[in-house]
């Protein structure tokens, strides 16, 4: 899949020169900053090799004959696609450019930068770091750009004599222990949980077990912590189970559940770090959740660490970051609203399951459908 994302930027002088000179900055910045993230500018070979073979990424610019403000008064989800060089769900990811940008100017003078980047290879930390390299390139000129590392290998070297492990991390595991300062991020993934598998239940007339996987970010939770400039897709997650005799009306628990994941994660990593016994854990344990016919899995990546409201090519910073409609069912991103104080969630679920949420009183409570971000 591709990983989609789009910037909107607000009004500037967008007069013919303008729009070309921009164009071209970006064009060539991009190109400079592909000399660092040299593998985006390759092909996949085969499911775990990349060629790098330098043919390059794809680079479109558009025009659009409606203002700015017609998109972010009134957003459509699916309609923002139309700023992605690609869909989501294209099987180009697998086979063409792992890295595509498309710029669309605005009548207004605003513009848009949509970026679609193969999850083969760019994970949320991996892209935020290609851009913040990219933006000093463009502003600042090459001698200030942040430089990846691709030392992998050298953390995960090859192994021969793997064992199963006992424990896997983030392993799906109940609690009624109260958490008495959730974060933001917990309350309002609890309150998702919670609202998802209630319609799902609802739907289908009978009870199931709902597992909930918490994507997260492995760098950061090694001891010592990896790089933030270490490139690649290193992401993990951490599946907590609601099953069919446990009440999943209580807030607490679906909290107590999502922090002991976390937490437990935490111990994990942080006593062995990183290596190849830790990752193949990891990957038995979200074949295991696959794998399992009788529960909905519900997959939410938290998007709230990253910098993206700080991407400035020369012009300011975008008015608003978003991502797009997809057809991937039952994913759920979190994004920071502009100020930092809200949260927007991106939900793709089934069509009956998505009229029950829309009407969910208790999520309404919390929260606005599509608002306006004008």
């Amino acid at each position: 899949m591709y990983v989609p994302l789009i910037l909107f930027y607000p009004h500037v002088n967008n007069g013919v020169e303008e729009v070309e000179k921009k164009t071209r900055l970006l064009k060539k910045t991009l190109s400079e900053t592909l000399t660092l993230f040299y593998p985006l500018a390759g092909r996949i070979k085969t499911h775990d090799c990349i060629v790098c073979n330098d043919e390059g990424v794809e680079f479109f610019k558009a025009q659009a004959n409606f203002s700015l403000s017609k998109i972010l008064e009134k957003p459509n989800t699916y309609f923002l696609r139309k700023f992605l060089a690609a869909e989501p769900e294209s099987i180009q990811a697998r086979t063409g450019a792992l890295l595509l940008v498309k710029v669309t100017f605005f009548q207004c003078g605003g513009m848009a930068i949509g970026i679609s980047s193969s999850h083969k290879i760019v994970d949320a930390s991996t892209l935020s770091a290609s851009l913040k390299s990219w933006t000093s390139m463009a502003v600042f000129g090459s001698e200030h750009a942040l430089v990846p590392e691709f030392n992998a290998a050298e953390l995960l070297p090859p192994s021969d004599d793997f064992q199963p492990l006992e424990k896997i991390p983030g392993k799906c595991r109940t609690s009624s222990e109260a958490v008495k300062n959730p974060s933001k991020i917990e309350a309002v993934s609890s309150i998702i949980w919670k609202s998802v598998a209630r319609a799902s239940r609802s739907n289908k007339g009978f009870m199931k077990t709902y597992v909930f996987g918490q994507i997260f970010n492995i760098r950061a939770r090694t001891s010592p912590p990896l790089s933030d400039n270490l490139a690649g897709n290193f992401i993990g997650i951490i599946p907590e189970k609601l099953d069919e005799n446990e009440n999943g009306d209580d807030l607490k628990v679906l909290v107590a559940k999502l922090r002991k994941g976390i937490e437990e994660v935490k111990e994990f990593y942080g006593k062995r770090g990183l290596d190849v016994e830790g990752v193949q854990a990891m990957l038995k344990c979200v074949e295991m959740i696959r794998n399992e016919e009788m529960q909905d899995n519900y997959y939410c990546s938290s998007w709230f660490v990253f910098p993206f409201y700080e991407v400035d090519f020369g012009w300011g910073k975008p008015i608003w970051v978003s991502m797009c409609g997809m057809t991937f069912k039952n994913v759920i991103f979190l994004l920071p609203t502009r100020d930092g104080n809200g949260i927007e969630a991106w939900l793709s679920l089934t069509d009956e399951d998505m009229d029950l949420v829309e009407t969910d009183q208790e999520l309404l409570d919390f929260a606005c459908l599509e608002p306006s971000v004008a």
